[in-house]
């Protein structure tokens, strides 16, 4: 598969949360209580104030494409160790899209800060078998917030196998 892999543009954050939303939709929501489709929503493809941050970098998301298209992205927090987003096209699942820009991100996040040892997020019930796949290890039992269902876990950084 011939894909490329990048920070998306400021231009390119309406893109980026349209896939997001579209693939939560297809994959997420039907395991949620309608809540957590709304607090999802609410707090990430509605929300001026994260969009914003996308657009400006200090919620960096990054993102491959075909053919001038995004096909998955990894959104991280503004404190740039929590990934808060990771979606991949339907059509591109399980072809390594979401591994290269987990790896890719992984390094760029390394040269910003060479010190960084861990990268956590929340997992949501379909995605936990790819981030046991990725290395990330379950930091407790799932848990639930306004709707939405997730398991807190962790990636260490092995940084000589990224040498």
């Amino acid at each position: 598969m011939n894909y490329t892999i990048r920070k998306i543009r400021s231009g390119e954050v309406e893109e980026a949360l349209a896939l997001a939303l579209e693939v939560f939709m297809q994959f997420e929501a039907p395991a949620y209580k309608p809540e957590g489709t709304e607090t999802f929503k609410r707090d990430i493809v509605e929300n001026k104030e994260f969009i914003q941050k996308c657009r400006n970098s200090v919620c960096p998301i990054y993102a491959a494409y075909d053919r001038g298209k995004i096909i998955g992205i990894i959104g991280m927090r503004s404190n740039k160790t929590h990934i808060n987003l990771v979606f991949t096209k339907k059509e591109y699942h399980r072809k390594g899209v979401a591994t290269a820009i987990f790896n890719f991100l992984t390094e760029d996040l390394l040269k910003e800060n060479p010190s960084l040892e861990e990268i956590t997020l929340n997992s949501s019930p379909y995605g936990l078998p790819f981030y046991l796949h990725l290395g990330f290890e379950p930091l407790s039992e799932e848990q639930e917030t306004e709707g939405v269902r997730y398991t807190p876990m962790k990636y260490r950084i092995k940084k000589e196998e990224l040498i």
